[in-house]
């Protein structure tokens, strides 16, 4: 705990969440801010082989899809890029391939699943549903943070991911303050 000016106690790992949930709904990539926030480069480790299956009603309402699409589904951790780590991130999504238009190399990469999908379409745009600090268990391996994240290439919707951030990430290290993302020019900001 750490006492402010006023008197009152700050739960400084809740301080950590909150501050890394901002980042996460205000990111253009979830490996981004979670890398920037862990200080190093992470990699995408598959926990299971990726897989066909077919959306559901619900699914398909968010993709703007029917139900019984066919997409991938994929199952991974992020660990740090070198050395054996610990899992700090996990990641699930749904991915409608058509949608991202990928070269036939981007294909070989996605397929082979070690790589992120927001890194195979760098341009498209995410959106997050929803990024909340989860109210449990403060252990290195449980969850702190879950999101929803979709990423948008050529405005429709192509990926949708569940990510859990672990409170390990929380307690290893905070980054110093500072800017987390650099602000457009004035120039390129259109005016309506």
């Amino acid at each position: 705990m750490i006492p402010t000016k006023s008197g009152v106690a700050v739960d400084e790992l809740a301080e950590r969440a909150a501050r890394l949930a901002r980042g996460i709904r205000l990111a253009s990539k979830f490996s981004d801010i979670l890398s920037w926030w862990a200080g190093y480069p992470l990699r995408r480790v598959p926990v299971e082989a990726d897989r066909l299956d077919t959306l559901d009603e619900h699914e398909g309402m968010l993709f703007g899809l029917p139900a019984g699409t066919e997409v991938l589904r994929r199952n991974g951790i992020f660990v740090p890029l070198h050395g054996d780590g610990p899992a700090l991130a996990s990641i699930k999504s749904l991915i409608y391939v058509p949608r991202l238009g990928l070269t036939p190399e981007q294909l070989v990469l996605l397929r082979d699943g070690a790589v992120p999908v927001g890194s195979l379409v760098p341009d498209a745009p995410r959106g997050t549903h929803y990024a909340i600090e989860v109210d449990g268990p403060r252990e290195p391996g449980d969850a702190a943070i879950v999101s929803r994240g979709i990423l948008f290439p050529g405005g429709m919707p192509a990926v949708l991911a569940d990510e859990v951030v672990f409170w390990r990430v929380l307690h290893d290290r905070a980054p110093q303050r500072g800017a987390l993302f650099s602000r457009p020019a004035s120039a390129s900001v259109p005016v309506w």
